[in-house]
């Protein structure tokens, strides 16, 4: 692990952008305010810069949740970008790209399979369970006088909740280590997980009852697919645990949940039980995750876009 790099990258003196993938989810969000605090205490000067015009609101029980900025406020090329949960290209982190000039020195933070080699200095691990884990380990390695905050293990706990559903996924021995060490260092996994599991907009619930009503199963019973139409999904309801209900069901090997963020353009959530790597099936469409646990965007109608990924689903059952 290229942590001594890492930090020599982080530590050089120069202001940081910190960024994520665009719609920044609990562990991007997370795993960046952690590596803030974190940063603050080393008196390095930095920035947190999102491809949202403004991050999910369930977050902002998060310490340092007001201190993220968008990146459609006016923000020069800069010298180093952290790329936090995810890849340099634009697909990835959207317009964040544009803030890379031909001098930016880049610096990715991620436990993805990915096959695209970019980033001046890359910290990456598949065996971890979330990009908040890796800025765990990152910051233990740096010694024990690095010093975990409240504030700090708050954000990192929370990370690594989102990203294993609360350790059923994503290498969960090694995420309930972490944990572990975190709680010891302050965050309260009790008010944490209330916050971020047990409260839910009319929205929210709403999108739910829509994606429910389309549940339907396919290959007796091994795929369970779901779908919100733009209309419904512009209602911002939190769609994060939706694919769950889908994948609960008995003999489900795989669940397919349609997002169709565009009129023509679905975003998929993809689960498994293990025995098809739909991994290996979101990288088709330049998505990725892990083996259990992927996601992409496909252009299409949801009829045509499920019939394909049932198609990729069949070929592995």
């Amino acid at each position: 692990m290229n942590f001594q790099a890492a930090l020599n990258f982080l530590l050089a003196g120069e202001e940081l952008v910190l960024t994520t993938h665009v719609h920044a989810d609990g562990d991007g969000l997370g795993a960046l305010l952690g590596l803030s605090h974190w940063l603050t205490r080393q008196d390095q000067k930095h920035r947190i810069v999102v491809a949202d015009e403004t991050p999910d609101r369930k977050y902002r029980f998060l310490p340092g949740y007001d201190r993220i900025e968008s990146v459609y406020c006016p923000i020069p090329v800069v010298p180093r970008l952290v790329v936090v949960d995810t890849t340099t290209s634009k697909k990835r982190i959207g317009d964040v790209a544009d803030l890379i000039g031909p001098a930016t020195k880049t610096l990715v933070i991620d436990h993805h399979v990915n096959e695209e080699e970019v980033g001046d200095v890359r910290v990456i691990d598949t065996d971890a369970s979330s990009a908040s884990e890796l800025i765990y380990s990152l910051i233990n390695w740096y010694g024990s006088n690095s010093g975990f905050t409240p504030e700090i293990a708050t954000c990192l706990y929370a990370g690594i909740v989102f990203d294993t559903k609360l350790f059923k996924h994503s290498h969960p021995e090694r995420a309930l280590r972490a944990a572990a060490k975190l709680v010891g260092h302050g965050a309260d996994p009790q008010q944490i997980a209330e916050n971020m599991f047990s409260h839910q907009t009319y929205q929210t619930v709403k999108t739910l009852g829509f994606a429910l009503s389309n549940l339907m199963l396919h290959e007796n019973g091994q795929i369970s697919t779901l779908y919100v139409d733009h209309k419904t999904h512009a209602m911002n309801g939190d769609l994060d645990g939706v694919i769950d209900h889908a994948m609960s069901i008995d003999g489900v090997e795989v669940a397919l949940f349609f997002k169709e963020q565009e009129p023509g353009q679905q975003r998929v959530s993809l689960r498994s039980r293990g025995k098809v790597d739909v991994n290996r099936i979101a990288r088709q469409f330049d998505g990725g995750g892990h083996i259990r646990a992927s996601g992409c965007e496909i252009k299409g109608s949801v009829g045509q876009v499920q019939a394909r990924l049932i198609s990729l689903v069949r070929e592995q059952l």
